[in-house]
């Protein structure tokens, strides 16, 4: 198990990871991490990687019509799926605070590992 800590201090934010549980890691900052933290720990895990062979690297802009507010997300997806996939996912879903009205795909390469 792993576990992730933020941790500010003043205006400066650090992530650090930790080989252990939620609890275990929020009673390590507790007891000496200065500032604000918060713990995040990986509830469940999906897929298996095993026979992957190759993925596709997207990037992609994402803006809310209504506001002009835009944010920029990349990430691997499977090998099989295409553009319409990409944006029939994210289409009207909320990421990093924008509400995805509009998704304009920057770069799409397939990766083979």
């Amino acid at each position: 198990m792993k576990s992730m800590i933020r941790n500010k201090v003043g205006n400066k934010i650090f992530t650090l990871y930790v080989p252990a549980s939620h609890a275990n890691a929020q009673a390590f900052a507790d007891a000496v991490l200065d500032g604000e933290s918060i713990v995040f720990s990986q509830g469940s895990v999906t897929g298996t990687g095993v026979g992957v062979v190759s993925y596709r690297d997207v990037s992609l802009m994402i803006q809310n019509n209504t506001t002009g507010q835009k944010a920029y997300l990349g990430f691997a997806i499977k090998s099989n799926k295409n553009e319409d996939d990409v944006i029939s996912a994210l289409l009207n879903k909320t990421f990093n605070g924008v509400k995805a009205e509009k998704i304009v795909i920057t770069g799409m390469r397939t990766v083979t590992l």
